[in-house]
């Protein structure tokens, strides 16, 4: 018997070197009925021509323009497989992981999302550390989505530029019946490439991503929950990002991205879909971060 056809959903942006190793590493899988699509954000660094002299056999879609995390997007519809693998161009699987994320699909049709073990070889350190069962979201360096599945939820959000958007498709999911579960023996290799992602020696604690996390989760938050959920929940994100600038000098950011959020409300009215009252409480009602960011502040002591 056949097995399901499985597209590997690649987003690449400037990280040519990277990127040759996942692509080998991708080919080296032993699940052989893969289709591999790259799609590049416009990268200036020679990225597409290598594929294309590489890797002819590579599906490559050339954007004009780096547009983050809507270039998956761009993957999706292009994907033949009854699954989608989705990839950074700096991560790849171990050779058994497909196979196994697809057993789980099998056991639970409930399923709609793998989340994948992620090691991260760069910082030596477990991405998915404590991860385990259900969860709210995923990391889109490593997960497996069923394609009839999500296109009848949509894909991700184009109103997220980077960080968060598996978050946001994630509930979406959960609001259509549709679990995101881990894998423990699905193993994803991160070989962080510090080139693009801001240029910081810690990504974890940028500016670059705390800019991009503040626009992401006010974003989520005031789109998803009813309004006085979503205000008390928002009103903890503010003190949260406050917190971080206090800490790390960015009180010109916090200032800039408070008052994009502001700007930004009748966009959000616009783009409100409200999850259900099932979901919301699974997403404990937008409660669901520590009000001290441990990325930037990780020896804090936890909360009770």
């Amino acid at each position: 018997m056949l097995e399901p056809l499985v597209t590997i959903n690649i987003l690449s942006y400037n990280r040519k070197e990277t990127l040759r190793i996942t692509l080998q590493k991708v080919f080296e899988q032993d699940y052989e009925n893969i289709e591999v699509i790259v799609v590049d954000n416009a990268s200036p660094d020679g990225a597409p021509q290598m594929v294309a002299e590489e890797f002819p056999w590579v599906k490559l879609i050339r954007l004009e323009k780096n547009i983050g995390i809507a270039g998956w997007n761009r993957g999706f519809e292009s994907a033949n497989g009854e699954f989608v693998l989705l990839l950074d161009d700096d991560s790849h699987p171990e050779k058994d992981a497909i196979a196994e994320g697809l057993k789980l699909f099998k056991e639970d049709e409930s399923i709609g999302i793998v989340a994948f073990n992620i090691f991260n070889s760069t910082f030596a350190f477990n991405e998915t550390n404590g991860w385990s069962g259900n969860l709210w979201a995923f990391v889109s360096c490593g997960a497996l989505i069923e394609k009839k599945k999500l296109e009848e939820v949509g894909y991700f959000d184009e109103n997220i530029f980077i960080y968060l958007n598996e978050l946001e498709l994630a509930a979406r999911f959960w609001d259509a019946g549709y679990k995101t579960v881990f894998c423990e023996k699905c193993h994803v290799v991160h070989s962080q490439s510090l080139k693009s992602r801001g240029g910081a020696k810690n990504p974890f604690a940028s500016k670059y991503r705390y800019k991009h996390f503040f626009r992401s989760m006010s974003y989520f938050l005031l789109t998803k929950f009813p309004f006085p959920q979503c205000c008390a929940a928002f009103g903890k994100w503010i003190l949260n990002r406050l917190i971080v600038a206090l800490g790390f000098f960015y009180p010109v950011t916090f200032v800039s991205e408070f008052l994009r959020t502001v700007f930004s409300i009748p966009l959000y009215l616009k783009n409100r879909q409200i999850l259900s009252l099932q979901t919301q409480r699974f997403y404990r009602y937008g409660n669901f971060f520590p009000l001290i960011d441990r990325d930037f502040f990780p020896d804090f002591k936890r909360e009770r």
